[in-house]
């Protein structure tokens, strides 16, 4: 039987972004999502189903020996917040789905599935916290920040359940801040405003805030993401009860953000309608995460410089991407 790596939910914006990452390796790779795919790669075999489909995932696992599984397939917290009930089939039932399911193939197999799960800074609350750790207070606000909770506690469970039985599944996490990616323009999250200004600045677009310009939020640039991914799957073990780690490297507001365009684009014009929706959410997520467990545990570099990223990275990037050299 064939080895492979299963991506769901490749074609969001960190799922797009993991996929061109891992197709540089010579390895089959099944990438399942529920709209039709765009691109295509040698070594990618993509599925247009949804991770509810059971039979669908079954198969996967009949047809290769699935090593590794990168689970990015969710709604995202403004999406969930206006479709609980889907969001909670999705974002939990789907999750434990694919989990139980790797978790059977491994015990039959007796070996150990890798799997990244990617969690959100929506785990944390109810109040803003202004350096959170790992082990901070965690109630979250949102139907979005509790999917991801309890995903984040299950699949610690099931690994723990694991290194009892000596096979079965190795859960990793990442408590992601909101990613600013050149190449996609997201929508459905809380912190989609920061990607959308850079892509509408870009295109001498005006924009509409919906949160208050002095929101202090952590970020990180897509690249730093998709490494950041790669390194904490690459690492043969981790060897901490702690599976979910924060990671972070820089620190936006709305008006710090446009401060940074306006040095390439000094005619972006941005007007503020806040949206009590998206600021009650933004209000209880933290200002800063610590990373000081994913640097000791897996080696995660925190390079946390706004202006480098910006002139380094996401300006040179976002002009490419829109033929703007």
């Amino acid at each position: 039987m064939r080895n492979a790596i299963l991506i769901t939910g490749f074609n969001g914006e960190i799922g797009r972004q993991t996929l061109h990452s891992l197709c540089k390796r010579k390895i089959h790779i099944i990438a399942l999502d529920i709209n039709n795919s765009d691109i295509k790669y040698d070594n990618v075999i993509f599925i247009k189903d949804s991770i509810l489909n059971q039979d669908v995932i079954k198969s996967i696992f009949d047809d290769f020996n699935i090593i590794e599984i990168y689970h990015f397939a969710a709604l995202l917290s403004q999406s969930a917040n206006d479709n609980p009930e889907l969001a909670n089939k999705v974002n939990e039932e789907g999750s434990k789905l694919i989990i139980n399911t790797a978790m059977h193939y491994a015990q039959t197999n007796e070996s150990f599935i890798k799997i990244f799960f990617p969690s959100s800074i929506a785990v944390y609350g109810p109040r803003k916290l202004k350096n959170a750790k790992e082990l901070d207070i965690m109630k979250p606000q949102t139907i979005y920040g509790c999917n991801k909770l309890a995903i984040e506690q299950y699949g610690t469970n099931k690994h723990e359940e694991s290194l009892i039985l000596g096979f079965g599944i190795d859960f990793r996490c990442l408590r992601l801040p909101g990613i600013i990616s050149p190449y996609t323009i997201p929508y459905g999250g809380t912190t989609d405003f920061a990607p959308q200004m850079l892509h509408a600045a870009c295109n001498n677009e005006s924009f509409i805030c919906k949160v208050d310009p002095m929101t202090i939020l952590p970020f990180l640039g897509i690249e730093n993401a998709v490494k950041a991914i790669r390194d904490i799957m690459s690492v043969e073990n981790i060897d901490s009860n702690l599976r979910a780690f924060n990671v972070q490297e820089m620190i936006l507001s709305p008006k710090e953000i446009i401060k940074q365009l306006k040095k390439e684009f000094p005619n972006f014009i941005v007007d503020y309608k806040v949206d009590s929706k998206f600021q009650s959410i933004a209000d209880t997520w933290p200002e800063n995460l610590n990373c000081e467990q994913a640097s000791e545990k897996w080696n995660f570099i925190n390079k946390q410089n706004n202006d480098v990223t910006f002139k380094e990275y996401l300006i040179p990037e976002i002009k490419k991407h829109y033929g703007k050299h």
